[in-house]
């Protein structure tokens, strides 16, 4: 039970308006409804905070906000949660965060259209000879961006841009030099910074056939 807590989204605050739970305005449920969070002088210290409450990283920037005010909170930048911090009752600028996990992490498939490929116990199997295309996606967070699919093993590595959020990487004949690890790392130049997101592995096997 202390498990599932530990692991849950946070309930008591939110990012709103920046196309990712890591990023906007930062908001803070309070008393049956949410609040705009605002800070000054210590924005980095509350920024910090924030985005180790969410599970979002480190923070990247903190964007001025608009002319809106919202509670001032004060922390000293170790605190794991807002709730730790000190609630003043003077109203501050709104507080703008970016944190460093911004992109959501990209997917990874691989698929054929001659049947030459099947499961195997240690993932994916292709036989020699036949075509194969490995696919990397993500979620619609922002237009734009690149996809990198890297081989372990090498320095063997291809780019394409994202269209409609994928990309995808064609093999016309598969031989052994195939056998290996691939992922998809997604880059998107966003909010004035760079950020980037890796797939998990997915591991490639080639046999006879």
């Amino acid at each position: 039970y202390c498990l599932s807590l530990l692991f849950s989204e946070p309930d008591d605050v939110r990012l709103v308006g920046g196309g990712s739970r890591c990023a906007g305005g930062v908001e803070w449920y309070d008393q049956g409804e949410w609040r705009t969070v605002g800070a000054d002088w210590n924005q980095e210290d509350v920024a910090a905070v924030v985005c180790r409450q969410l599970g979002c990283g480190s923070t990247v920037s903190v964007p001025p906000g608009d002319t809106t005010v919202g509670i001032g909170f004060i922390c000293s930048g170790s605190e794991s949660s807002l709730r730790d911090c000190f609630r003043g009752y003077d109203l501050r600028p709104e507080l703008t965060v970016i944190c460093s996990d911004l992109l959501v992490q990209p997917d990874i498939s691989l698929t054929d259209s001659m049947g030459g490929v099947f499961r195997g116990h240690q993932g994916p199997e292709m036989f020699r000879g036949y075509n194969f295309t490995i696919t990397c996606s993500t979620q619609p967070q922002y237009p734009g961006g690149s996809f990198l699919l890297t081989f372990t093993g090498s320095n063997r590595t291809q780019t394409q841009p994202a269209v409609n959020h994928s990309a995808a990487f064609l093999f016309p004949a598969a031989d052994d030099s195939h056998q290996g690890n691939y992922s998809c790392v997604y880059d998107n130049y966003v909010f004035s910074h760079n950020f980037s997101s890796e797939s998990e592995l997915l591991s490639l096997t080639i046999t006879g056939n």
